[in-house]
Order: structure tokens, then C-alpha cells, then sequence
């Protein structure tokens, strides 16, 4: 694979020819006296039901650009405060068109305020691109009140795994999760748990990116998925709050609330959301060991009635315009989630079927995880055809995660007698610095090129501090498991991509990007545990063609690179009962994939397929030791995995009062990987779908029904039984004025738990586990908006950390 990808990708750039559009439209806006008016938001629709097809927001010059446009009958539409609403005549784009000018249009002082809201462009449930699927959140009933984690758990081709804390995306493992484009290098466990805590109802929408360009950091084998917070703005002050209270088998609450506030030069933006939930759990973890005549068991049944978690997440930026050409930023983030759980912990150990002895261990745990955030950007725009943009960003996290277990033996009579104590400290802060530059030159009306290089420099400290109390002793160090390690890590990157209409019916976008890292991780005791230097290219190619006026085909290459998990490189052990352990392995290995897919679009149905090979993927093996009847996972390196993928995706309209999206998926996954030695194969056909009804009844009501499935299938070398969701919701609409109440129930039937099942019985490996959450969850929600509820918007901002975070987190 590796000597015949750049041949393949070779041939790709010199014969292929690929079209992303048919025709690109562009136009001005223009004020009442004739100036430009910067920063309109442009409106593209159907002629003939005004339809959203595509949205802009002007430049300095007033000027707007709409790119990818297949033929048909359109209409402009703007409309801002103090001005009359735009609503062009209809144009119409024929084929073979590259360009369409519009000239310019003029929007007319009001004679009154305008009635908010007048221009209304409705979304479809799930929308297909080019390198990415979106799902719009914001107008759906059955997301309301709910979390970031519950919508990705839903949506197409995702897969969240609560018990290992992991995502995956179309069957591959190694999702970089971005916040409004910022990526978070957090570890894995933190990520999920801070999208647990975010409320869905300051989400506008969060895009799966499958095959990201070369302005995108290479990191994320599987892609990436970016979760865009609602926004607002025009002159004035606006934005828009919301609050939910629900039931499961607990109380859960939230509020949030955005806003925007722009004044000539000046834009003031923020947002906070804070949200509560204790969801009562279930853990379960089943071994068996064959030592020689001997059949060792070990049952742990731990239970968790009080888990509640409380997260507070906010943002505040202000963007200032020095010139008609340049902009200055500043944006910092906060974010704190205090999570707590008491379990009862019930262990039995047998041998030969007979119990030898019964444990019982409570024991207390507290996640608690602090980030600040600063970023200042800079963009300035040299002409009309070249601009630079400049970040630089620095990131403080620290995590805090204490837990302490009484470890009781029951004797014959049935009592509990205390026998020990253990008392585990867990500190790690993280500091992370960004810095990166992008330049864009479009040359002509064919050729756009751009360039940028980044530098990210992180150090890390996991302090592991684990004491014993022995019944009627003194704390105890435990050396063994005791530890502080510190990793420094930088990792430099530069990327050059262009983006070229090679006809009227095919486009070509093409990049390469190069990243060096250097690693090191030691302690004072153990210096230069890892000690890496490695540089890797990473090519990435996209090409579309029109094959008539309602048909289009795309092909896309990318090569990514997956980085260890800060945490997993560490030497550390945590318990999670006497016997069995999770830790790291300093031993780890980057992974790296190459992925190819192809997609065909025939008016709003797409389908596509893609295939791609991992090099080295990392998961967790549990390995048990027959003779201490010790069970530890660990992250490991598998020799390679396979996945053939395939996606398709339709709207259907039952009726003028019934849309209905589809979404199913087909995965083939072939997991290669060796264990003491043995050479084993996992392979795995698995299947899934998601499906959205929304019914509109009288009186402004609407109903939606929506569910998702996934069938079974690997995870690591579990194999996992399958999962999905039946929800139901209820929305009414009072207006512009006190906004939209929303009723919905989740998970009706509680099939969201996992159980999973690893039988290698040749190696001595028969572990069960199950992690049970799942709650039929009754929410409350309403959502508002106030001040000037027009379509201006905030600048949108991507800063230089925005894929910083997620390997802190992983």
C-alpha cells in the first residue's frame, strides 16, 4: 500500500477531473446611497418555493460568492435591519455556465422596522455534502433539552461507546471532535464527558467530515466531527436563551443563553450553558481463567445510584474592525464539569464453579475537569483576491480525579469485615500553545490556492498517587502504582492546497500537508520512557463531476494520522476492582489511514462508499495472568484493519404534511491484530440506520418521530450486541414573540445499554462486560429569541487550537 499510494495518487492528479459545481454566482449588496454594505448575509433559493440552497455573508465589499450551483431557477433574498427585504427577480443558471454575474442590488431604506423573522429557510433533518454529512439540530423536537452526546449517539454512521469513553465514525476509530471549528486536545474520556454535559439547545448543527482537506490538521483517522454553537447578530444586541427540566430515572435540568452585540466597528459576542444530570448506572464485568485443571471466575457487579454531573460552558469573543480590510479578535472559553459517583461494588471469585471468596468494596470517585482558553485572531484582506489569517492561542486544563475504595471480605455468617483501604490521587494539568498562519490567493476565476503552516506545543503531567490502609494500620505508599510522568510534545505542520474548475462540469481540489512531531515522555526515575522523531506527508484529493443537471459524482482521497492518546503513553494503573485494571503502555505507535471513497447524488438521494486500510489502529486488550487471576487492559497497537463502507441517504414526502429522512449504512471491518504471540483475525459485517419523521399538525403543532439502530459489531476485541433508540416529541409554536415549547421522550424502549463479549478462549481470554445507562428520559424545553432576530451574523471564527483538544481529552 505504501509504495502504490503516491502512483495511485499520481495517476488521480493527472487524469482525473472532478467538479464540485456546475456555476458560480456572484452579486453585490448595496445600501440605499449606493455604498457597499459589508458583512450582508445573502440568501441563495428555489424560485419556485423558496427553498434554502445556500447562504453567504458579504464581504468589506459588500460583495457575496456562491460556489457549486447546478442549474435551475433561483432567487436572491436579503434582508437587515432598518431596510426593506430583498427579493430578487427570478434568474436562471444554464448548463455549461461557469459564471454567473448578478451585479448588484440595492436594499432600500424601511419606512417602519421590519417584522422579525420574515425570511425562513427550514433545514432538512440531515443534510449530504461533499466531504461531510450535517445534522441539523437546532430544529429538532426530539434533540431538545438533551446533550451534544445524545445527538451524536443518533446520528449517521456515529457510534459512541460509554464504557470505553470512545467515538467512532463509519466503523474506524480516531475522531478528532471540534467545538466551532476548535479542535479539543483533551483526553478521550473528557471529551465525552464535556459533550455529555453540553446542552443541545445551543447547538445550531455538527458536521461528520469524513475526509478533511489539508488546511485541517492530519490528525483523526476517522475524520472529524465539528459541533457548531448557535449564533447571532446585526446591528444592536440579540441572541436567544433556553431552559429544560426532564425525569429518567433522575432529575436532569439545563438553561443557556447566547448573544451577539455589533455596533459599527465593534462585535461583542458570548454564550454560557450550564446543565445537570444524575443518571444512575450499571457495571458488569465477567473473566474466566483455565489454570491447568482449575476454572477461575471472577464476577464484579458494581452499581451506581448517584452519579450526578454538573458542567458550566461559556465563551466571550470581540472582534474589532481597524480598517475596511482588516479585523482584530480576542475569544476565550471556560469550561468546568464536576462529576461525582458512590458505587457498590459486589465481587465474587470461584473456582470450579464453587465460590472461593465474596468481596464487597463501595467506593467513592470525583472527575473533576477546569479549562481556560485564549485565543487572538487577526485577519487582514490584501485585495479582493488575497487575504492572510493569523492565530495564536493558549490553553490551560487541568483534571482532578480522586477516588478511594473500602475493600470488605464477607465470611461465612454473612458479615462484611473490613480488610483495607486504597486511596488513588490522580493530578493532571495540561498546557497547550498554539500558533498558526493562513494565506489565500485566488488568481482567477478557475484557480484558487492557498497556504499555511502551524505549531503546537504541549506538556503534560499525570501524577499518580496511590496509599493502602491496612484494617487497624497507617496509609501505605504503593510504589508499584505510584508515579508522575511528564510529556513534551511539539508537532510543526505546513500544507499548500489549490482549488481548480478544470470545465464547466468538473472541479479539482488538491492538497499536501507535512507534520514533524517530536515526543518525549519520562520521569524522574524512568527518563525517556518514549523518545520519538517522525515526520509523515499527508496528501488529501477531491474531484467532482456533473453528470447531467440532476446527477453528480465525487471521489476523494485523504491520508490522516491518529497520535497516541496522551494518557495511554503513561505507565499508569487504575483499579476498578481488586483484580481488575486498565493502564497505559508507553509502547504505543501511531496509526495512520488511507481512505478512498466515491459518491453519486441523484437530486436529494446520495450514495456512497469508500474503503479504507488502518496501519497500526490502537484499542484496548484486556490480557488476564492465569496464575494471579489478574485482568489488565491496555491500549494496544493491532497489526492493520479493513473497513468497506457504504451510506445511503434519502427525504421522502409521505405527504404535504409528512417529511421523512433516511440514513443507513453497511460496514465490513477486518481487524488483523497478534496476542502472545498468536496471530488473530476479527471480521464483522454490521448495519445501521437513522430515521426522522416530522409531521405537521394544526394550530402550529409538530410532531416528530425518529429512531436509529446499530447492529452488532467490534469495538477493540469486544464484540458488542447491538443498540439504538425509538424517541418521540411534541412541538408547539407561540410566535415570534414567546418562541417554541418542545416535549419529547428518549430511548422508549432503554436499548441504549452495551454488553460485550470477548471469547478467545486459545489465549485464555473470556471476559463479558456490560455498561448499563440506558434511561427513558421525559424532557421539557422551550427555546426563545430577542433583540433584532435578523440573519447579519458574528463573524465566524476558527482559531488556531481549534484541533488542539481532542488528545488531551482522548
Amino acid at each position: 500500500m505504501k509504495r502504490t499510494c503516491p502512483l495511485v495518487l499520481l495517476s488521480l492528479f493527472c487524469f482525473c477531473q472532478y467538479s464540485f459545481s456546475q456555476t458560480q454566482v456572484k452579486g453585490q449588496i448595496l445600501d440605499n446611497q449606493k455604498q457597499a454594505f459589508p458583512k450582508a448575509t445573502v440568501l441563495l433559493v428555489q424560485a419556485s418555493d423558496s427553498s434554502l440552497v445556500k447562504g453567504a455573508i458579504a464581504d468589506l465589499e459588500g460583495r457575496f460568492n456562491f460556489e457549486a450551483i447546478a442549474p435551475g431557477a433561483y432567487r436572491i433574498q436579503c434582508q437587515m435591519y432598518g431596510y426593506a427585504p430583498l427579493n430578487s427577480a427570478v434568474f436562471r443558471l444554464e448548463a455549461g455556465t461557469a459564471l454567473q454575474e448578478l451585479g448588484a442590488f440595492t436594499l432600500e431604506q424601511g419606512s417602519i422596522q421590519l417584522k422579525e423573522g420574515v425570511i425562513v429557510a427550514k433545514r432538512p433533518p440531515f443534510e449530504v455534502k461533499i466531504d461531510r454529512n450535517t445534522v441539523n439540530v437546532a430544529n429538532s423536537i426530539n434533540d431538545a433539552g438533551g446533550t451534544a452526546l445524545d445527538i451524536l449517539q443518533r446520528s449517521p454512521g456515529v457510534q459512541v461507546n460509554r464504557l470505553s469513553k470512545t467515538i467512532s465514525l463509519v466503523g474506524k476509530e480516531g475522531v478528532v471532535v471540534m467545538i466551532n471549528g476548535k479542535i479539543s486536545r483533551l483526553p478521550t474520556d473528557a471529551v465525552v464527558q464535556m459533550l455529555q454535559g453540553m446542552n443541545a439547545n445551543n447547538i445550531d448543527h455538527i458536521d461528520l467530515i469524513h475526509t478533511p482537506p489539508a488546511n485541517f490538521e492530519a490528525e483523526g483517522n476517522a475524520g472529524i466531527i465539528n459541533i457548531v454553537l448557535k449564533t447571532t447578530g446585526d446591528e444592536g444586541f440579540n441572541g436567544g436563551y433556553s431552559a429544560n427540566i426532564g425525569y429518567g430515572f433522575a432529575e436532569k435540568y439545563g438553561a443557556g443563553t447566547y448573544f451577539n452585540y455589533r455596533k459599527k466597528k465593534i462585535n461583542l459576542f458570548g454564550n454560557y450553558d450550564y446543565n445537570y444530570n444524575i443518571n444512575p448506572q450499571r457495571f458488569t464485568n465477567y473473566r474466566g481463567v483455565q489454570l491447568g485443571n482449575d476454572f477461575l471466575e471472577t464476577a464484579t457487579n458494581s452499581r451506581r445510584p448517584f452519579t450526578p454531573t454538573g458542567m458550566h460552558n461559556a465563551s466571550l469573543g470581540l472582534d474589532y474592525q481597524i480598517s475596511k480590510k482588516t479585523i482584530i479578535g480576542v475569544l476565550g472559553t471556560f469550561f468546568d464539569s464536576h462529576w461525582y459517583m458512590r458505587a457498590s461494588n459486589d465481587i465474587v471469585y470461584k473456582k470450579n464453579g464453587l465460590e472461593q471468596a465474596h468481596l464487597l468494596m463501595p467506593n467513592t470517585e470525583t472527575n473533576h475537569n477546569r479549562s481556560f482558553t485564549g485565543n487572538v485572531n487577526f485577519t487582514h484582506h490584501f485585495t479582493e483576491r488575497a487575504s492572510l489569517n493569523v492565530d495564536v492561542d493558549l490553553i490551560s486544563y487541568k483534571i482532578n480525579n480522586p477516588s478511594q475504595y473500602f475493600v470488605h471480605k464477607i465470611d461465612t455468617a454473612g458479615y462484611a469485615v473490613p480488610q483495607y483501604q486504597l486511596r488513588i490521587g490522580k493530578q493532571t494539568p495540561i498546557r497547550v500553545a498554539v500558533a498558526k498562519a493562513d494565506y489565500t490567493y485566488r488568481f482567477n476565476e478557475k484557480l484558487n490556492v492557498e497556504a499555511g503552516a502551524k505549531l503546537t506545543v504541549l506538556h503534560f503531567e499525570n501524577d499518580v498517587k496511590v496509599d493502602s490502609l491496612p484494617s487497624g494500620g497507617e496509609w501505605v505508599l504503593m510504589p508499584e502504582y505510584t508515579s508522575l510522568f511528564v510529556l513534551n510534545e511539539n508537532v510543526s505542520g505546513a500544507y499548500t492546497s489549490f482549488t481548480a474548475k478544470l470545465s464547466s462540469k468538473t472541479d479539482l481540489k488538491g492538497g499536501l500537508r507535512y507534520e514533524y512531531t517530536n515526543t518525549n515522555l519520562g520521569s524522574k526515575e524512568m527518563p525517556n520512557v518514549v523518545d520519538r522523531h517522525y515526520g509523515s506527508w499527508f496528501p488529501s484529493l477531491f474531484i467532482g463531476h456533473k453528470l447531467s443537471e440532476i446527477q453528480n459524482l465525487h471521489f476523494s482521497y485523504s491520508r490522516r494520522i491518529t497520535r497516541p492518546q496522551i494518557r495511554w503513553l503513561a505507565p499508569w494503573l487504575i483499579f476498578s476492582d481488586p483484580t481488575t485494571l486498565q493502564g497505559g503502555n508507553p509502547a504505543v505507535q501511531p496509526s495512520f489511514t488511507n481512505t478512498i471513497a466515491f459518491d453519486y447524488g441523484y437530486k436529494s438521494i446520495h450514495f456512497s462508499v469508500d474503503y479504507s486500510l488502518q496501519d497500526a489502529p490502537v484499542a484496548f486488550v484486556p490480557v488476564v495472568d492465569a496464575k494471579t487471576n489478574r485482568q489488565i487492559s491496555r491500549p494496544q497497537n493491532l497489526r492493520n484493519t479493513k473497513v468497506w463502507s457504504a451510506n445511503f441517504s434519502f427525504p421522502a414526502h409521505p405527504g404535504k404534511w409528512w417529511d421523512l429522512q433516511c440514513n443507513l449504512y453497511l460496514n465490513h471491518t477486518e481487524s488483523n491484530l497478534t496476542i502472545d504471540g498468536r496471530n488473530i483475525q476479527l471480521a464483522n459485517v454490521n448495519y445501521g440506520y437513522n430515521v426522522v419523521n416530522t409531521i405537521k399538525l394544526p394550530h402550529h403543532f409538530t410532531l416528530e418521530i425518529s429512531g436509529n439502530y446499530n447492529s452488532p459489531g467490534y469495538w477493540g476485541v469486544a464484540k458488542w450486541r447491538a443498540t439504538g433508540a425509538a424517541n418521540i416529541g411534541i412541538q408547539k409554536d407561540f410566535g415570534e414573540k414567546w418562541g417554541k415549547l418542545r416535549l419529547n421522550a428518549s430511548d422508549l424502549f432503554l436499548s441504549t445499554n452495551w454488553f460485550g463479549t470477548t471469547n478467545q478462549p486459545e489465549i485464555n481470554l473470556r471476559v463479558n462486560q456490560s455498561f448499563q445507562f440506558a434511561e427513558r428520559v421525559v424532557m421539557l424545553s422551550w427555546t426563545n429569541s430577542f433583540g433584532n432576530r435578523k440573519l447579519k451574523s458574528s463573524r465566524e471564527r476558527q482559531t488556531g487550537a481549534t484541533e488542539e483538544a481532542q488528545r488531551i481529552k482522548g
